[in-house]
């Protein structure tokens, strides 16, 4: 093994370069489709194909299946603000599924501000999509990470993964990223954007709190809707008739915390979901901004951050929050959500303008609904609007320059305003 070195200006750092000697990768799997990525998009992507009868490969970096929704957070978009539900066909069998197990609710949870929504067990989640993907014979690989392609002109001639077996490569006729920061896109040059990292989006590492009493907190909206309002466009009356129901509000009471210890409250807002089990919350509060998660370094930050801003949350609901008294910490997200990094040039993008007008094109191949939701780094903002209903073209998914690649996922070919619904 030699060493290269080199002037500081030409190296991140200034310690130079390692030269790794060439290897011989052994080729392990030859297949269809690989889909990289095992949230529920990568899920679903590799069911579809398997369905259709092609032999399919998994591969994902973690030890689990259905990445945020696997955090404690509503299945959200199914329904849109009219509450017609506008996705079925996967994800349609996917909620029935989890229903007949008791991983779900049995009904849509009315909410005028998100729209109507979901609420799941996370550990059924997993469970659920394991058992989709066996039964659809799809082989998955887990603890593997996607880490180089080699690309013969433009297509993608085999991706390479690192696992507990070391360094493995595999070869398919198309490849589907699901990965979430389009890491398998980037490795294959394909045109790809990034914002910088002061305006990306916050991330959000979520947790789950028991033995809370949910109801407690109604008293204190209706008595005193100035100390502990809701957001705006939360509707009061609904939120007071649902034993399930989002909190995103109670800004006077964050404020207090705030002036009496600025340690003890981190955002704007007050938010947490209820969940399947009677007094249980999953808890959205947790806001780390100002990093890029495509860097390694960064993203070590990002968790480092946020996993103090739990306890620092924690400590805030159960001083603060009526209800949350004797609420116990129970469990953590395995990491943390990240709401944007890279986005895909496409041969269709997106906008703001095609959401907002309720566009449909006739290539889409899906349909979305869920409000523009924006969390921004500015003042701790969320910016939040309800659209209608309309299409995803699936030219949002084919880059430009691959030829045998698709993107799936919140990496897809859109504009930033357009991404965050």
């Amino acid at each position: 093994m030699g060493i290269y070195m080199c002037s500081e200006e030409q190296t991140m750092n200034g310690l130079g370069f390692i030269v790794e000697p060439e290897r011989r990768i052994p080729l392990t799997e030859d297949r269809d489709v690989i889909v990289a990525g095992a949230g529920v998009t990568g899920v679903m992507a590799a069911v579809a194909a398997a369905r259709e009868g092609a032999n399919v490969l998994l591969v994902e970096r973690n030890a689990s299946l259905g990445g945020v929704a696997a955090m404690g957070l509503p299945i959200q978009g199914y329904v849109n603000h009219a509450g017609e539900q506008i996705v079925l066909g996967l994800a349609e069998e996917l909620r029935q599924r989890l229903v007949a197990k008791g991983g779900a609710l049995d009904h849509f949870i009315p909410c005028e501000m998100h729209n109507p929504y979901l609420v799941v067990d996370p550990e059924m989640v997993k469970l659920v999509l394991s058992e989709m993907l066996r039964d659809a014979g799809v082989r998955v690989l887990l603890h593997a990470q996607v880490a180089n392609v080699r690309m013969d002109g433009d297509r993608i001639d085999a991706a390479f993964a690192e696992g507990k077996s070391g360094r493995e490569a595999f070869r398919a006729n198309v490849f589907i990223d699901c990965t979430g920061d389009a890491d398998l896109a980037a490795l294959s040059g394909a045109s790809l954007s990034i914002a910088d990292a002061a305006s990306l989006q916050a991330s959000t590492l979520n947790f789950i709190l028991t033995n809370v009493d949910t109801e407690v907190i109604k008293k204190f909206v209706r008595d005193d809707p100035e100390g502990y309002g809701l957001f705006p466009l939360l509707n009061e009356e609904q939120f007071f008739r649902s034993d399930r129901y989002i909190m995103v509000g109670l800004q006077g009471l964050a404020d207090r915390a705030r002036r009496e210890d600025p340690q003890s409250a981190l955002w704007g807002n007050v938010c947490y979901i209820t969940l399947v089990a009677p007094g249980t919350v999953c808890v959205n509060s947790v806001h780390v901004d100002g990093y890029n998660a495509c860097d390694t370094r960064d993203l070590s930050e990002i968790e480092r951050l946020a996993r103090e801003r739990v306890h620092q949350a924690y400590g805030f609901y159960k001083k603060y929050v009526p209800g949350f008294e004797n609420a116990a910490l129970t469990a953590t997200a395995p990491w943390a959500g990240i709401r944007e990094t890279r986005i895909l040039e496409g041969r269709r993008t997106l906008t703001l303008e095609a959401i907002r007008q309720g566009e449909i094109p006739p290539d889409s191949i899906a349909l979305g609904g869920y409000p523009v939701d924006v969390h921004s780094p500015e003042n701790n903002g969320l910016i939040f609007y309800k659209v209608p209903t309309y299409g995803i073209p699936y030219g949002c998914m084919v880059p430009l320059g691959v030829q045998n690649l698709l993107v799936a996922g919140r990496t897809i070919s859109a504009s930033r305003e357009a991404m965050a619904s």
